[in-house]
């Protein structure tokens, strides 16, 4: 077993780049993976001769429950390590698959593809994303979107690769077949090397301990605090007190409500207006290829141009909103994979920030919990946006009302950022013990940065003029 590494701040490389790689992978099996799930659509669909709302559930459990349970990854994380758990969840998702083999009912597919598979897809996507913001913190934004663009890669890998299996095997060889791919995580999972940050110490004097460490410091009052006590405190609920972050988790929920209808209804909706299905499923993999480009751009664009990381994150937003009513128009395949083009671009800003708002609003040492939380509501809008699109399908007799509400959606999501400065102009809520910070040009902050002996910031940028409000620098 390798030792614990312990050191003031994020080294910001080194073997960072490991875990970014590793992370690469890990989204490509596991978020990849579940986002080329519509493919399965039509083959269950007509097997089991169920609504399109009903089949939908499918893939929305199966999102839902990759993000949904990333709150108990983080958990585990907090009371074992990332490493560890990262290793289950490849043997946890693997077994899923193969269940689902031996599917009769639709049922069967909600508990066996949906829950089994999506735990164990969560416990190595949640944990990865954590890593890297514990060995990044100056160039976050440009590591944490190499690790996402595993998305992009494995959108384009994924629909083909099943389409052909499920040609040459049927669909139930082709999810036989697919549950080695998740074992691959364990690998990923085995890179993850622990390490412990100064930043730690802060929150075990506050009674919070980082992953994988027993601070000896609190182990008498340890004692003393009941076990439901020490649950609690693993999924750090108190984050939800935080109101910038908790708006921030309202907006992931109307973002990924409306985002998650296009991957399960666009091969449908292909189908639907003329396309043949090998083309239809091809969609998928164009989204991905501009998405696996843009994430890593977006991340490198967002650490170095002078613009409000939340401001860039709402103009991605915004075209994402605009793609969704854009794409019933398309009527012929190279409208669609024009949109598809431009949809890819807007989501990659969407996905490649999502930890780095997690980490602005939490710390380092809390990300773990950060994200659990932040991907439960992003879970949630995946959990209800593919049915919602079903019964409009099954209430209008196409797929149009679909994307029109998916672009509301997410519009909506933006409407609420707005808000997150004015919930930190008056009082605000800490986050923990010693949290809070001096006030800026008369408002108070309280957003987590690493701090260095004797309070002094350390790897700080000074904020520009106007943008005090730590959620609001670039």
């Amino acid at each position: 077993m390798s030792k614990l590494r312990s050191v003031d701040k994020p080294p910001d490389g080194g073997w960072g780049w490991v875990v970014v790689i590793s992370t690469l992978f890990i989204n490509a099996m596991a978020i990849g993976n579940m986002k080329s799930f519509g493919v399965f659509y039509t083959e269950f669909r007509e097997v089991f001769q169920e609504s399109a709302g009903t089949t939908s559930f499918i893939s929305s459990i199966l999102g839902a429950a990759v993000l949904m349970f990333s709150l108990f990854a983080g958990a585990l994380s907090n009371l074992t390590s990332c490493r560890t758990v990262m290793i289950a969840g490849g043997v946890i998702s693997a077994v899923g698959l193969v269940v689902s083999f031996f599917a009769q009912t639709m049922i069967h597919l909600f508990f066996s593809v949906g829950i089994l598979t999506g735990f164990g897809l969560s416990l190595m996507y949640s944990p990865s994303l954590a890593m890297i913001g514990r060995y990044f913190d100056r160039r976050h934004a440009t590591a944490n979107g190499i690790g996402v663009c595993g998305t992009g890669i494995g959108i384009f890998i994924f629909p083909p690769l099943y389409r052909f299996l499920i040609d040459e095997f049927g669909w139930r060889g082709a999810l036989l077949v697919a549950a080695g791919i998740p074992l691959h995580g364990c690998v990923c999972g085995a890179l993850m090397r622990p390490i412990h940050l100064k930043e730690d110490c802060k929150e075990e004097r506050g009674n919070i301990e980082p992953q994988g460490i027993r601070s000896t410091e609190t182990e008498p009052k340890k004692r003393l605090v009941p076990y439901c006590a020490k649950t609690l405190e693993a999924f750090d609920a108190t984050l939800l007190k935080h109101r910038p972050f908790f708006l921030y988790c309202v907006s992931i929920f109307g973002t990924s409500l409306g985002n998650t209808m296009i991957f399960v209804h666009l091969v449908a909706h292909a189908e639907n207006i003329g396309v043949d299905k090998t083309p239809a499923a091809f969609l998928l993999s164009v989204l991905g290829i501009l998405e696996a480009v843009s994430r890593p751009l977006h991340g490198w664009l967002s650490d170095r141009i002078h613009i409000s990381k939340v401001y860039y994150y709402m103009i991605g937003n915004t075209g994402l909103a605009i793609l969704n009513i854009a794409i019933p128009f398309g009527r012929t395949y190279t409208d669609l994979v024009a949109c598809m083009v431009f949809y890819g671009f807007f989501s990659a800003s969407f996905s490649a920030l999502i930890a780095v708002m997690v980490r602005l609003y939490s710390s380092a040492s809390r990300i773990s919990s950060g994200l659990g939380w932040a991907l439960v509501f992003e879970g949630a809008g995946n959990l209800l946006g593919p049915p919602i699109a079903g019964w409009l399908y099954d209430a209008t007799g196409d797929y149009d009302m679909s994307f029109y509400a998916a672009g509301i959606f997410v519009f909506l999501s933006v409407v609420v950022l707005f808000l997150i400065p004015c919930s930190t102009t008056r009082r605000s809520l800490s986050l923990g013990s010693g949290s809070s910070e001096p006030k800026q040009n008369g408002i108070e902050t309280i957003a987590f940065r690493n701090l260095g002996q004797g309070g002094k910031e350390t790897g700080r940028r000074d904020p520009a003029p106007g943008q005090s409000n730590p959620g609001f620098q670039a």
